[in-house]
């Protein structure tokens, strides 16, 4: 069983590393996509955004909230990624968990982990290093990892 199990995620990718040994190097385990995070808000939803006119006065606007979609998609993908940990979790796979994620992806993991899982993060690092090498993730997380 791995000591440490460190995940690497932003809102369209995600690496799981595993340690072996306290201050030891870091192996990927395991790379998970989610194309359809990196789609525009047109292409996640395909219909136009509904138009509306103004309280007041002749003006009309879209009422469309694009940033909402890309949201929504990323925490699916948080959902996706927390059944990942959950089953390693489940089959006793590591001991600890550590996150190193961008800011927004840290939340949304959070609130979709499990308790017993959310019980094994032993730290959280709100930084985007999901195409840094090993030994700049290493360096990002406790010596006593």
């Amino acid at each position: 069983m791995a000591l440490a199990w460190v995940l690497v995620a932003n809102q369209s990718q995600a690496r799981i590393f595993e340690a072996q040994k306290r201050a030891g190097n870091l192996h990927e385990i395991q790379a998970l996509l989610h194309p359809e995070s990196r789609l525009s808000g047109r292409d996640i939803d395909s219909d136009a955004p509904g138009r509306s006119f103004d309280s007041h006065g002749q003006g009309r606007h879209a009422m469309g909230n694009f940033a909402n979609m890309h949201r929504r998609s990323g925490e699916n993908f948080a959902r996706e990624i927390a059944h990942t940990l959950e089953r390693g979790r489940q089959e006793g796979r590591f001991e600890k968990l550590y996150i190193v994620a961008e800011p927004y992806m840290v939340g949304s993991l959070r609130d979709a982990l499990k308790t017993p899982t959310r019980a094994t993060v032993a730290g959280e690092t709100g930084k985007n290093l999901v195409d840094s090498q090993p030994d700049e993730i290493r360096a990002q997380l406790p010596i006593w990892l």
